[in-house]
């Protein structure tokens, strides 16, 4: 079954640590060196398990559309807007693993120009066809593996933003340096929708939390099973690579993020949820955690 979001596992993995380049894991408590098989590996189970997903993607994952986390994604394209005025073809925009618009839309109705990346063929065609036409000028789609776009693209842009796109990648820390490195002076990085990689806190909180997380997923598999919708419960692991070992660390990501010279303006944690009853009973009442948000600008 599609993760709704992060919870700790295998927190302290064994492995020594080197310096790992293109292809390493870039994160902490894990072995980093380069290994091209499995990175390959994750980037072929991503194209078959999103091919699959197809066009019923967010209908699969009812934590990115219910009415709680809608007013959270709504809240982050807002100061995105506030703190980078649109301004038409002049800001320039760049969306990695674009999907089918999670992002890309909203931003696009705002007046940005925007340019989206996604590994799936599949998706990046159906989002095509939700590109409302009067903005169809402002929007270019391109399919590639998001390293490869970085090695051959030359643009410079006023922002980079993501969404649930870290937690699929074997060496998520390069990709963030060399998007970094594509920020005008001022650009802005939205990291959205991530599993946070965290300590428990408190063990009867935790038991709590997965007491809601475990009705939340016996809701969900009903509606899922009600509406037709096949569950591709097996095919996870390898394509949400990173979630085998507890997720994002955003501390560490904060670290990369000051290297390669961004200000950290805002991180965010909250609990997702399939449904906003749910994810209500999680934020509002537990005070639980399991999902990230980062928000950087370039010096």
């Amino acid at each position: 079954m599609p993760p709704s979001g992060n919870e700790p596992q295998n927190a302290n993995p064994p492995g020594p640590l080197c310096k790992g380049g293109r292809g390493g894991f870039g994160n902490g408590g894990q072995a980093r060196f380069p290994d091209k098989e499995l990175g390959d590996k994750i980037l072929e189970e991503n194209r078959r398990v999103h091919a699959r997903e197809n066009r019923l993607y967010l209908d699969r994952h009812p934590e990115q559309t219910n009415l709680y986390q809608a007013q959270i994604l709504k809240n982050a394209v807002r100061k995105v807007c506030r703190l980078l005025p649109p301004g038409g073809a002049e800001k320039h925009v760049l969306d990695l693993g674009c999907g089918t618009g999670y992002l890309f839309l909203p931003l696009l109705a705002r007046g940005y120009r925007m340019t989206g990346i996604d590994l799936s063929p599949e998706l990046a065609a159906f989002l095509e066809t939700r590109i409302p036409e009067p903005y169809k000028d402002r929007a270019s789609l391109a399919v590639a593996d998001v390293l490869e776009f970085a090695e051959r693209d030359r643009t410079q842009y006023d922002a980079v933003v993501l969404s649930a796109l870290l937690h699929h990648l074997y060496d998520y820390e390069t990709v963030v340096r060399k998007y970094c490195g594509k920020l005008k002076k001022g650009g802005l990085f939205l990291i959205f929708f991530e599993p946070l990689k965290q300590a428990i806190a408190s063990p009867l909180r935790y038991g709590l939390h997965k007491a809601v997380a475990r009705l939340d997923e016996a809701a969900y598999g009903m509606e899922m099973k009600l509406r037709g919708i096949p569950l591709f419960e097996e095919d996870y692991h390898v394509a949400d690579y990173q979630r085998q070992f507890g997720g994002i660390d955003p501390a560490r990501l904060e670290e990369t993020l000051r290297a390669e010279g961004m200000e950290i303006l805002e991180l965010e944690k909250y609990c997702a949820r399939r449904y906003a009853l749910s994810a209500f009973a999680a934020n509002r009442l537990l005070g639980t955690q399991n999902t990230f948000n980062l928000l950087a600008r370039k010096s």
